[in-house]
């Protein structure tokens, strides 16, 4: 007779699982390493990927300067453009914890002169002002190149500009720097404090945020220039000059928060350990603004909504994401924050990596054993380096041979857009209006059916001077597309000068 014993099956089963778990969880860094180092879309910066506060992948990749070969390395700082948002955010939200001020209250309460009084502090968190873009300073562009401009010019550029809002605040959702450039205005008048200082005080200090700071520090020192090459890389290409100077480098509250992955963990683990943001505040920020008909604030990334400075993306699969990206001419980033499971991705790529977002996204795919989403190597990058390096002819030969291998390249429409702009506004080379025009004239024979092609070309005309050639390609584009509200207000102004 056999001798009772309890069943081995689920402890094997509970073994192989647990082992599995093992295996996957050692694998974990090695994906990650695939896609950061992948040659469809390879990181020239900087990464770091954590999970409850701590990281499990940091790594350093590429060049800070190509042309003298200098390493990214874990110290290196990075321009975080648009990311700044969330710091920007952050800020008002700890006033608002404070007393010192009220997100419903009319943003003219505190800035009597401010031409739209019916815009309030929350609709200028959530982009539902309906506040324009830094188109607000082109008159003031051409009239003075030189001019570096400041958040004190906000305003006054905006009394000046005399134009009526995208839509009523609160009917819509539209992407505003200049807004949150008035958000910081707005903390320096509640807290008694210059933006960056009330910054470095009140969150950088209670993070442990020691290796951050601003555009606005560097531009003060001493040997400004030779500081802003040595602290962050600004970094296009091998063969492109870096851009190290702008005249947007003046504004902060929108942008000019420079920094380190490292640092931003800290950011990250004091927002989760409540050092920064009460609770109920932390979670308003994380909650899609309500628009007037009573929809969440729908934006125009990823199918995301927006809360009060955070891109939202509530997923059954994965959890609830919040994040911001941030893009400038020689560098894009990302910082993702699935609150769901405490995991974090970070992504600093001085190279203008488009592949940024997704990147970001793939990575906490592959925390969460979801199919990474792969796409083809575009070929703007190789094409961008032929027409500096051969001329507009032979980069054309190169771009159409690559754009018929189609199992390896594919060409993207946004990517040749911010290549003619770049090209217009960063050339360094003679011929680089030309070259901007070469690019945008390709982008309208390859994506004849997209709007947006011509509205970049009516741009870059208009930018040269050439008014009636520019009015047509507006018409263009607003006829192709009745809601290019950008279009339209460019359109006007060409039409009234």
């Amino acid at each position: 007779m056999e001798t009772w014993r309890p069943s081995l099956i689920p402890t094997l089963l509970l073994i192989a699982a647990v082992l599995q778990g093992v295996t996957w969880a050692q694998d974990i860094p090695a994906q990650l390493d695939g896609l950061f180092t992948s040659p469809l879309y390879p990181v020239n910066g900087n990464v770091l990927v954590a999970e409850h506060g701590t990281a499990i992948y940091k790594k350093s990749f590429g060049f800070a300067d190509a042309k003298r070969e200098r390493p990214n390395t874990a110290a290196s700082r990075f321009q975080l453009a648009s990311v700044t948002k969330i710091f920007t955010s952050t800020a008002v939200l700890q006033l608002l914890d404070k007393g010192k001020l009220r997100l419903d209250n009319p943003f003219a309460k505190y800035f009597p002169e401010f031409p739209y009084p019916e815009i309030t502090v929350r609709q200028l968190l959530s982009h539902t002002a309906g506040l324009p873009d830094f188109q607000i300073f082109e008159e003031l562009v051409e009239a003075d190149p030189s001019k570096t401009f400041t958040n004190a010019d906000v305003i006054p550029a905006l009394i000046r500009w005399k134009q009526p809002l995208a839509f009523k605040p609160g009917e819509a959702w539209s992407y505003s720097n200049p807004g949150y450039c008035l958000l910081a205005l707005l903390v320096e008048k509640s807290s008694g404090l210059k933006f960056e200082d009330y910054v470095r005080q009140h969150i950088f200090a209670p993070a442990g945020m020691t290796e951050s700071y601003f555009d606005t520090d560097l531009r003060s020192s001493p040997d400004a220039n030779k500081a802003m090459e040595q602290q962050y890389p600004l970094l296009i290409d091998k063969d492109l000059q870096p851009v190290e100077k702008s005249k947007w480098q003046g504004f902060v509250g929108n942008g000019g928060l420079i920094s380190t992955t490292g640092d931003l963990l800290r950011f990250d683990k004091a927002l989760y350990s409540g050092a920064l943001l009460k609770p109920h505040t932390l979670e308003e920020a994380f909650t899609p603004a309500k628009l007037t008909n009573g929809q969440s604030a729908q934006t125009d990334t990823l199918g995301a909504l927006y809360g009060l400075g955070w891109f939202i993306l509530d997923t059954e699969s994965v959890g609830k994401i919040v994040w911001h990206g941030g893009g400038r001419p020689g560098v894009v980033t990302m910082f993702l924050r699935n609150i769901s499971k405490l995991q974090t991705v970070v992504v600093l790529d001085n190279s203008f990596n488009r592949e940024t977002y997704r990147i970001g996204f793939n990575a906490i795919n592959i925390l969460n054993r979801k199919p990474v989403s792969i796409r083809k190597k575009s070929l703007v990058r190789d094409y961008a380096r032929a027409l500096i390096e051969t001329g507009s002819d032979a980069a054309f030969c190169k771009l159409v041979a690559l754009r018929s291998d189609s199992e390896r390249y594919f060409l993207d429409e946004e990517e040749m857009n911010d290549l003619a702009l770049q090209l217009l506004y960063a050339g360094t080379s003679p011929n680089h209006n030309d070259l901007a025009v070469e690019v945008a004239r390709l982008n309208i024979a390859f994506f004849p059916e997209s709007f947006n092609v011509y509205d970049t070309y009516g741009e870059i005309l208009a930018a040269l001077g050439r008014k009636e050639l520019a009015i047509a390609m507006y018409r263009k584009s607003i006829e192709m597309n009745p809601k290019n509200e950008s279009g339209k207000r460019a359109l006007e102004e060409l039409l009234n000068q």
